[in-house]
């Protein structure tokens, strides 16, 4: 562990010596920032508008207006920029030459791996960390946001984002090139994300199918009914779908393994494919 703590920690050193983790944070503050205020400035207008009439006014809910259009919104953040984050953490050390002189010190490939996605990690938590200021700078007004779902929801969007940070260290470890790592791996995010599409593209496809009398006859004497269809296959691997619970306040299990799994997947692959470079080398 002393390994992949000094390891996560050059990481972490290298990020902010750099422009790198200003530029990232910067931009991720001034957009989520500037999302919160929108949607709290509509908010208030709102308040004010029908502060008179009492049935309208009960169901305006700071929660739905404010609190939950900025996690969506952080979503799409992290589409665009963890690539950028993740982009280096292998490619360079390709390019530069150093990953044969890191991976042949006293120190296994998974430990430099885990080291390298914890650093990475703590970039996230930082960037997470400083959006709490906006829930809390709600609590100081009296429209106070629940806190409970609010706090779900950020668990949600950690996973999500630790996720990708797993899928974009896996491009990374494929390519030296730090552009083409960003791409491929905004690619593969944009994949995962797009994966819901084409879910609900398949349920409408075979829902015309099945109005067809033949089709319905076939599907009466050989499918059955009441197993899983396509669209539900593939909604269970899009990185979005299992987020809209988190983002109701609501705490499920399932999309907690399904995160946790992919994050697995993704450094195992990871270790596949340093430890195939090596052998190679």
């Amino acid at each position: 562990m002393k390994n992949v703590l000094a390891i996560a920690w050059r990481e972490i050193r290298t990020y902010f010596t750099s422009p790198l983790a200003y530029v990232v944070v910067g931009v991720f503050l001034v957009l989520s920032g500037y999302i919160f205020y929108a949607s709290l400035v509509r908010f208030s207008n709102l308040c004010l508008q029908y502060g008179n009439n009492p049935y309208v006014f009960n169901q305006l809910n700071v929660n739905d207006m404010v609190v939950r259009p900025l996690f969506g919104s952080i979503l799409v953040m992290f589409l665009l920029m963890l690539p950028v984050v993740t982009m280096r953490l292998l490619a360079e050390e390709r390019r530069s030459g150093t990953a044969e002189l890191l991976f042949t010190c006293p120190v296994t490939s998974a430990q430099v791996i885990l080291g390298k996605y914890l650093g990475a990690a703590f970039l996230l938590v930082v960037m997470l960390g400083v959006t709490l200021s906006y829930p809390l700078l709600i609590l100081t007004t009296s429209a106070k946001p629940d806190m409970g779902p609010t706090l779900v929801a950020y668990l949600g969007v950690l996973l999500f984002g630790l996720a990708c940070l797993g899928v974009g260290l896996l491009v990374s470890a494929m390519t030296e090139n730090q552009i083409v790592a960003a791409v491929g791996s905004f690619g593969a995010l944009l994949m995962l994300w797009a994966i819901t599409w084409i879910a609900d593209s398949a349920t409408m496809t075979v829902a015309s199918l099945m109005n067809s009398a033949t089709f319905g006859l076939w599907e009466k004497l050989h499918l059955g009914t009441g197993g899983p269809t396509l669209g539900d296959l593939l909604n269970k691997l899009s990185i979005t779908e299992h987020f809209q619970d988190f983002r109701k306040g609501l705490l499920d299990t399932e999309h907690v393994i399904f995160y946790l799994s992919l994050i697995f997947f993704s450094l195992f692959m990871t270790q596949r494919v340093v430890e195939s470079r090596k052998w190679r080398g």
